[in-house]
């Protein structure tokens, strides 16, 4: 949903798609209401399908199909993610740059997801519960036995929806294309002809950083405060779960050694997963537009070597990647201590480590399809993790292969903070990110940049 509300308020733009459109004569809230009507559209369905799915195969499985609770939990659904899409369609508009309304947009998501799980953990913070969307999702049981259909707050995050939507018009009818409302105001100046004296724009590989740094302090502070707060998470949780003399026998059955520590390497680091995929899925995306832009043809024209273009990805993406790391790293480990969780400190250096392979993976991929196929590059890396994100836990669920389980990143990581760190499952996951950038290498070689496919 977040995406997608970034594509409809900056993406569409930035191909040149939004500027045709309103060249045609069609008005700029004509255009933003259409689109997400198309995207109400497909979201309905999308949520209507799942949960009727779910009813057509419960008998099957002689379970009660529950048709009635399952629609009430579709609209309750529908609702909800809409109002997430018109949150990040509307914040998606405000900065001068999409790389940085992208990180804000999804990070805002991402954090309303986390501020619901602190007030679903922590007593005392439980009233902070009622800023996210994800609180009132969670108002609406009625697929459970027993549940129940909040109409109050599903009319809530319906009218919220559309409330942002209404927002994002007026917002979008102010700004320029191509910069956001807060952009800052271009001053009058004396023309400039000597190169620029910042030594980031200088350097092949750190001129793409200075140029998204803004986007990547916020990924890389959103990491750290969410690192922070998942320690906090961890330790409300599992102080609550033994509590209750049943479920700690079964945690402490289910759990090898610490409970703390099982339980941080489980929650933290599926939270830092997701995290970096939705950065490389970013990444991709910034990169598939420069290509769509004709800034790639901008360069090679520079004369810049298409080698070059592919290195420059390869270096920017993994200084940016550690970046992001090292920062959940530090918000990980400067809050243990106040927690009063004793975690090895070397083996929390050593899995935060193993973060930066997984990230460098899913790059690797990105950047192969982004150098042959733009346009398709970012469907089919989000589709891509998906499917990895599922395969890593439905193979040994259904005791596949293990060759097949290795195909998901996600099972090769697996939660290194409790047993021994997956070297050789890091080293694949390096050889797949060098693959990804060896191919990329031959695809950018192999077509016509002006006639991407």
């Amino acid at each position: 949903a977040g995406l997608a509300g970034v594509t409809v308020g900056r993406g569409e733009e930035a191909r040149g798609l939004t500027e045709q459109w309103l060249a045609g004569g069609i008005s700029r809230a004509r255009l933003i209401l259409s689109r997400s009507a198309a995207y109400l559209l497909v979201l309905a369905i999308a949520c209507f399908g799942c949960t009727i799915g779910i009813s057509v195969i419960a008998p099957a499985v002689h379970q009660d199909a529950n048709l009635m609770g399952e629609i009430g939990k579709a609209v309750s659904m529908t609702a909800g993610l809409f109002a997430c899409y018109a949150l990040a369609l509307l914040i998606s508009q405000l900065p001068a740059e999409r790389g940085t309304a992208t990180a804000f947009a999804i990070g805002t998501l991402v954090l309303l997801f986390i501020v619901n799980g602190i007030a679903d953990t922590i007593d005392s913070a439980a009233g902070i519960g009622v800023v996210s969307p994800f609180h009132w999702l969670e108002r609406t049981s009625s697929a459970a036995p027993g549940g129940v259909f909040d109409v109050g707050a599903t009319a809530g995050l319906a009218v919220a929806g559309l409330a942002f939507l209404g927002l994002s018009v007026p917002v979008f009818q102010r700004r320029d294309l191509g910069s956001g409302l807060l952009s800052w105001r271009l001053r009058a100046a004396a023309a400039l002809r000597t190169p620029s004296h910042n030594p980031f724009l200088r350097l092949p590989f750190t001129e793409g950083l200075w140029e998204q740094r803004v986007g990547l302090a916020v990924w890389a502070g959103s990491t750290l405060f969410l690192g922070a707060g998942m320690v906090l998470v961890t330790k409300s949780l599992v102080d609550a779960l033994m509590a209750d003399p049943n479920l700690k026998t079964v945690f402490l059955k289910v759990f090898s050694g610490d409970v703390y520590t099982s339980m941080l390497g489980f929650i933290w680091f599926g939270f830092a997963l997701l995290i970096l995929t939705g950065y490389s899925v970013v990444q991709v995306s910034r990169w598939a537009a420069q290509d769509q832009e004709g800034r790639v043809e901008m360069l090679l024209s520079s004369p810049v070597s298409r080698t070059r273009v592919v290195v420059e990805r390869a270096l920017e993406f993994a200084l940016a990647s550690l970046a992001i790391v090292v920062a959940g790293y530090i918000g990980v480990a400067a809050e243990l201590p106040k927690a009063g969780i004793s975690v090895d400190g070397s083996h929390l250096f050593l899995a935060s480590f193993l973060l930066w392979p997984f990230a460098l993976a899913f790059g690797g991929v990105g950047v192969a399809v982004a150098s042959r196929w733009p346009r398709v590059a970012v469907p089919f890396l989000a589709a891509f993790a998906v499917v990895e994100y599922f395969l890593g836990d439905l193979a040994p669920l259904f005791k596949l292969p293990d060759w097949m389980a290795n195909l998901s990143f996600f099972h090769l990581f697996g939660n290194p903070l409790t047993g021994n760190p997956p070297a050789t499952s890091a080293l694949l996951m390096v050889l797949v990110f060098l693959a990804g950038f060896a191919a990329a290498l031959f695809l950018m070689r192999q077509r016509d940049v002006a006639g991407t496919a």
